[in-house]
C-alpha cells in the first residue's frame, strides 16, 4: 500500500484553525485515501451520498446498509437498493414513525424499518438503543455502509456511530464548519477512519456531505493509495 502524502498535515490544520477565525472566507476538505470509483447513490443537491468503490458494495455477498434519518424520504434507499439489484440487508431508523407509503417503499426495497433513537442506554420504553442493541434486534455483526442524515443530532451520537465494525460512513453535517464539527471530524479519524469525499450540500450551503472508510476495511475496498492522515 502506498502512503502518498499530498501535503503538509501541520499546514491543513493551521489552514482549518485560519477558516474559523474568519482570516479565511472558505475551507475544502482534502481526501485521505484514493478511492477509484466513486458513485453518487441518491438525488443531486441533497439526500444523495457518494459510496467509495461501489462496485465492491455491488459484488459482494453479503452487505449491510443502515440508514439513520428517513423523515418519510427513503429514496436513498430506493436507489441504492436499485444499484445493488435489491440484494442487500438495508435497515432503515429514524426516531419518528413513518407513513405506511414509506413503509411499504422501504420494504419494496428489501429493507425493514424500526423506529429507534440512538442512545448511550437502552430503554425499549422509550425506543432509546444502543446501536449494539439496534444491531443484535436484527443479526448483524458489522455494518458495510452507515448512512447518517439526521438534522444536527449526529453530534449526539458520535461515539455510539464508532461503538460497531463499520467500514463506511456517509454523514451529513449540518451548521457552518464549527469546532465541533472539526471534533467530531477528528473523532472519525482517531478511530481509524479515512475520509475519502467531501462536498458542501448543494441544497443547504450550511450543511456538507463526508464519505469516511475505516482502514480495517480497505482491502475490502481495494483502497491502495494512502495521501496522508490529516484529520488527526
Amino acid at each position: 500500500m502506498k502512503n502518498q502524502r499530498s501535503g503538509d498535515s501541520n499546514l491543513y490544520w493551521a489552514m482549518i484553525k485560519s477558516s474559523l477565525s474568519g482570516k479565511e472566507n472558505g475551507l475544502i476538505f482534502l481526501p485521505e485515501v484514493f478511492c477509484r470509483n466513486l458513485v453518487r447513490i441518491g438525488f443531486i443537491g441533497d439526500g444523495g451520498k457518494w459510496i467509495c468503490n461501489s462496485l465492491n458494495v455491488q459484488s459482494s455477498p453479503e452487505c449491510v446498509v443502515y440508514s439513520l434519518g428517513i423523515r418519510d424520504d427513503p429514496s436513498f434507499e430506493e436507489k441504492f437498493q436499485r444499484f445493488t439489484g435489491n440484494k442487500r440487508l438495508l435497515r432503515s431508523l429514524d426516531k419518528d414513525a413513518q407513513n405506511s407509503s414509506t413503509i411499504q417503499r422501504i420494504s419494496a426495497a428489501n429493507g425493514k424499518f424500526m423506529k429507534a433513537l440512538i442512545a448511550g442506554k437502552t430503554n425499549e420504553l422509550t425506543n432509546h438503543f444502543t446501536f449494539k442493541d439496534i444491531m443484535k434486534k436484527f443479526g448483524d455483526k458489522r455494518v458495510d455502509v452507515l448512512k447518517i442524515d439526521i438534522e444536527g443530532a449526529e453530534f449526539h451520537i458520535q461515539d455510539e456511530s464508532i461503538s460497531v465494525p463499520v467500514c463506511q460512513i456517509l454523514i451529513e453535517i449540518h451548521g457552518k464548519i464549527s469546532k465541533d464539527a472539526l471534533q467530531l471530524l477528528q473523532k472519525f479519524s482517531k478511530n481509524g477512519f479515512y475520509l475519502f469525499n467531501y462536498e458542501i450540500n448543494g441544497f443547504d450551503h450550511q450543511c456538507a456531505e463526508y464519505g469516511f472508510i475505516h482502514q480495517d476495511c480497505f482491502k475490502n475496498y481495494d483502497i491502495k493509495i494512502i495521501y496522508g492522515k490529516y484529520l488527526s
